[in-house]
Order: C-alpha cells, then sequence, then structure tokens
C-alpha cells in the first residue's frame, strides 16, 4: 500500500525505469575467433561464387571440374585470364560484400549489430565502386584530351587516372556517408580508414594499367584483387554498434 506522496513516486519511477530500454555507453562484446573465422569464410565463399558466374557468363567456357582445374596451367585458366576492369570487379566486390554480410548475420548473433553491418556493406561497396569509375571515365576524358593534345601524351596519360582515383576515394567515403544519413538517419561521419585500402588495389591496378600499358609488375599484382576484395566482406561481418 502507498502510504505517502513521496512512495507514489518512487514507486512510478521505478515502474518507469523497468519498463524503459536501457542503454549504456558500454562497448560490444569483441567477436571470438570462430565467430571471425566463420566470417572469413563466407566471405570467401560469396567472393568465389561471383568468380564462378564471371566465369560461367565469359566468353570463353571454363571446366569446374576439379581434375581439368588442377591439370590447366595457371595462366590458362579463369583467374589468370581475366581483366580486372569496369565490369568485373563490381561484380567481385558484391560477392565479398554479401559473403561478409550473410556472415556477420550468421555469425554474430548479437541483433543489435546488424544495421551496422548494413550501414558498412554500402559504405565498403560504394569505396569499391566508385573509384573504379571515376578512374575509368576520367582516364577516357583523357585519352580524349590526348588527341586534341598529342605533346601531353604523357602528363594527362599520368595525371587523368590519378585525378580519378583521388576523387573517387573521396567521393565514394562522402557519398556512403551521406547515403547513410538519408536511408539509417545515422550520422556516422566515418572516416576513410585503413582497411579501405585494400578495396582500392584494384583501382591501383586499374590506374597503372591505364598509365603505362601492358605493365608485368601490376598484371602480376592484380592476380591477388580478389583476396585483396575479400578485407570488405570481413570488415562488414565484424562490424558492431559502437555502444548499446
Amino acid at each position: 500500500m502507498v502510504n505517502s506522496v513521496s512512495d507514489f513516486t518512487t514507486l512510478n519511477n521505478s515502474r518507469y525505469f523497468l519498463n524503459k530500454p536501457q542503454t549504456s555507453n558500454t562497448p560490444p562484446q569483441r567477436l571470438s575467433k570462430n565467430q571471425r573465422l566463420g566470417i572469413q569464410f563466407a566471405t570467401a565463399l560469396g567472393v568465389i561464387g561471383s568468380l564462378a558466374l564471371l566465369a560461367k557468363l565469359s566468353k570463353t567456357p571454363y571446366s569446374f571440374k576439379p581434375s581439368k582445374v588442377l591439370a590447366t596451367p595457371f595462366k590458362d585458366t579463369f583467374l589468370g585470364k581475366i581483366d580486372y576492369d569496369i565490369k568485373t570487379i563490381p561484380v567481385i566486390g558484391a560477392g565479398s560484400c554479401l559473403g561478409g554480410l550473410l556472415g556477420g548475420v550468421i555469425f554474430d548473433k548479437n541483433k543489435n549489430n546488424r544495421q551496422a553491418k548494413v550501414r558498412e556493406a554500402l559504405v565498403q561497396y560504394t569505396n569499391i565502386v566508385l573509384p573504379i569509375a571515376t578512374v575509368h571515365y576520367t582516364s577516357l576524358l583523357g585519352e580524349a584530351a590526348v588527341k586534341r593534345l598529342p605533346k601531353m601524351n604523357k602528363p594527362i596519360g599520368i595525371a587523368a587516372p590519378l585525378i580519378g582515383l583521388a576523387a573517387g576515394i573521396v567521393a565514394g567515403n562522402k557519398l556512403a556517408n551521406k547515403l547513410n544519413q538519408l536511408i539509417f538517419h545515422k550520422k556516422d561521419n566515418r572516416p576513410v580508414e585503413l582497411t579501405d585500402m585494400s578495396a582500392h588495389l584494384d583501382d591501383i591496378c586499374m590506374t597503372s594499367q591505364y598509365i603505362k600499358k601492358d605493365n608485368i609488375l601490376t598484371k602480376s599484382v592484380s592476380r591477388f584483387i580478389p583476396l585483396a576484395l575479400m578485407v570488405p566482406g570481413c570488415e562488414i561481418g565484424k562490424k558492431q554498434e559502437k555502444t548499446f
């Protein structure tokens, strides 16, 4: 029985705090080694699936039989012949991002982290696609300019893709933050991070190819692009809200 006004106030306050969703500034619990491995495995499956799709859609037929794949010299396989460009990289990047997102949802049981993973997926995929597009189209503009100014061939050939790369990295990050704010009404202001650079290995290789055609070093390094594109997917899967 409530005996006084102060008792009544105390009772109401206790009910309010019991029913109110509790929030705190405690950081999220770190993912275990097995959870991180699960996310990496899901990301790898996403990348492998996207490569298989590209191989299936290519003009040259490729066998998926393990015995035939192992017997074929690497340079004659799909991975040895694929051109990493504006048509193929977005597909591989999509496989990585979707695989990492799915792996994060499966292995990170905390549902509070799911929106953070979706927001990170938007950031990572924008960081993959937009720089590739800006490098490609600024290089095309550079080629058109060289036809009018043939004496400026070398400076324009170097400057155009580099400008496209820098513009794409900065614009991609700003665009992703803006889209997250519009869609999720959450102002992350996420800066360009060191792990984002792995997603730009493809941009750097593509930029180098525009600067110097048939560069052996660039072609060799580009073979590792599928591995580099696994990093964005893993970052998506591991993403957590900063506080609960």
